[in-house]
């Protein structure tokens, strides 16, 4: 088989089961085509994309002609093409409508729509209004995350809708479990979106627990003043180098994820990886991976009682939290490259 896959960007979160898929001996080629090795707001934030699929057998293509496009489509019959989405980005999208003039296999990867600004009934009019057309012409959709599952498998019954999700490389933990008070830890962009201003509200009164919490954002002085008007000491260590960020992480036990909306939350891939226990809201995707009361806890998306129970219930576990960091690590092997990618070639194989 050839896998080509058409991406908006260099995506840390799916080159590590691409990566994986490239050294599999029935793939014979792995192409990578973006239009951009990545967005300028990550590369801020200590990324280089570049680096992750250097000395792989992953080969990239970097702002394709039209003429290479139209090579790569006609390559053979045995190639599978895989597009991030539809009209998520306006030059995967040209590649999506050229590979339209070609008899090929043709998949997409892709979240949910989008419902934090928009309710979900608008989205499925924009898809019967826009794309639905193009149903007839794809094979089956990857899709990431429940919410993706459940509203492609809505739009038609013609294609095949696989429960997909993101992988981060696999990172060892160095460090030992952590002492004293239940640690908490918040990671990503300061923004509405992210309602990190629940968690805040539902510690007042809360002892034997610090909050930290790592990155910038529109909502970082209402959150400090927030912190201040309750008297929750609350560690904000502003943006942090991605590099440094499993080291901080291995320094806590409990990341939390509070989004109003979040297609999947790929933060929640890494803390899992290194062992922590983590409490997510029921608005992001990543929420299939917890074995609830095991790995992880799920609350009602902006419920502080909901919130407040969770975050009461690993206060009452802390020391299993911590006792049970090397079982959670190894039953996280099966989200972590290697296994999504023996999944993927299952599904095509389908």
């Amino acid at each position: 088989m050839i896998l080509i896959f058409f991406q908006n960007c260099v995506s840390p979160h799916q080159v590590p089961y691409i990566k994986e898929l490239s050294i599999n001996p029935n793939i014979e080629d792995i192409f990578l085509v973006v239009p951009r090795y990545d967005y300028k707001e990550r590369q801020n934030m200590g990324w280089d994309n570049k680096k992750l699929i250097s000395n792989t057998a992953i080969k990239l293509i970097y702002k394709p002609s039209k003429d290479i496009v139209q090579q790569l489509l006609g390559t053979n019959k045995n190639a599978f093409y895989f597009f991030s989405g539809i009209r998520a980005d306006k030059d995967v999208f040209e590649w999506f409508k050229e590979s339209l003039n070609y008899p090929v296999k043709r998949y997409i990867i892709t979240e949910p729509p989008f419902t934090f600004n928009k309710p979900l009934w608008m989205h499925y009019i924009r898809f019967f209004l826009q794309d639905y057309k193009f149903v007839k012409d794809i094979h089956g959709v990857f899709a990431i995350g429940e919410d993706a599952v459940k509203y492609y498998k809505n739009i038609s019954k013609q294609w095949k809708v696989f429960p997909f999700q993101y992988v981060t490389e696999h990172k060892e933990r160095t460090k030992g479990a952590t002492k004293g008070n239940l640690k908490l830890l918040f990671v990503g962009n300061l923004c509405t979106r992210k309602n990190v201003k629940i968690v805040i509200e539902a510690l007042k009164g809360v002892n034997n627990l610090e909050f930290t919490i790592v990155g910038n954002g529109k909502e970082k002085t209402n959150l400090e003043k927030l912190a201040q008007k309750y008297k929750i000491p609350v560690s904000f260590l502003g943006a942090k180098d991605m590099k440094e960020i499993p080291s901080i992480m291995q320094e806590n036990d409990v990341l939390i994820l509070p989004s109003l909306h979040d297609g999947w939350g790929a933060v929640v891939n890494e803390a899992m990886d290194l062992g922590l226990y983590v409490i997510v809201s029921n608005r992001c995707g990543a929420r299939t991976m917890i074995d609830k009361g095991i790995t992880g806890e799920v609350f009602m998306s902006n419920n502080i009682k909901s919130l407040r129970g969770s975050i009461a219930h690993c206060l009452e576990i802390k020391d299993d939290i911590r006792r049970r960091i090397k079982d959670n690590i190894k039953s996280f092997d099966k989200f972590r490259g290697k296994s999504v990618a023996k999944y993927f070639i299952n599904c095509i194989e389908k």
